[in-house]
């Protein structure tokens, strides 16, 4: 099992692919390939650079994500994390699935989803199903990096089986983050109610 250190060169930074050193310009760079391949993947229905086509019915596909938007720059995208994690926002500590509970979650998720494909494209019950995958999957928080990100594009396909897209005002993303920070559905709820076109 790994340590938090073994994600780190010695000066803090996360090891990469690209050799970069500063913590700033690996940020930068990770979020200009991310936000390039997020673009690709949307411009193609969905289709990821390896041909592979999301359906929002398999929780691997998260892997499928995360490899496609980091992969270029850490060895460990597309894998899960092998430490426990926990984050502080706002000063409020949220402790995430702990490494050894991952095959429950990944069961759990997994349930949801097969159940989420048999439901009527109606606006009300994919928003009520959406706060409540997507709060279980911010708590899964299954990657090292890139896990907004990662849900960002997983829910959008989940959106788009049920042939909806979604349309984030900046007024919503301080929503979806609130709820997010809180761990709260019926507020995740209530911003994909209003995103949700």
């Amino acid at each position: 099992m790994k340590i938090w250190a073994d994600y780190l060169q010695e000066n803090g930074t996360l090891k990469n692919k690209l050799g970069i050193t500063e913590d700033e310009k690996l940020h930068a760079v990770e979020y200009n390939t991310s936000a390039i391949q997020q673009k690709f993947i949307r411009q193609n229905n969905y289709v990821l650079p390896d041909g592979y086509h999301l359906t929002g019915k398999d929780v691997t596909e998260l892997k499928r994500i995360n490899a496609a938007l980091l992969g270029d720059i850490y060895d460990w995208a597309g894998h899960y994390r092998e430490v426990d994690f926990n984050k502080t926002a706002d000063g409020v500590v949220t402790h995430f699935h702990p490494v050894m509970l991952f095959g429950n979650a990944e069961w759990d998720i997994q349930r949801q989803l097969t159940d989420f494909a048999t439901l009527p494209a109606d606006k009300q019950v994919v928003a009520t199903a959406l706060g409540n995958l997507v709060t279980e999957i911010n708590m899964f928080h299954p990657f090292r990096e890139g896990n907004g990100r990662t849900l960002r594009v997983f829910t959008e396909v989940l959106a788009w089986q049920k042939g909806f897209r979604l349309d984030f005002t900046q007024e919503q993303q301080d929503a979806y983050m609130t709820a997010s920070i809180q761990d709260e559905p019926v507020l995740m709820a209530a911003v994909f109610l209003k995103i949700l076109k």
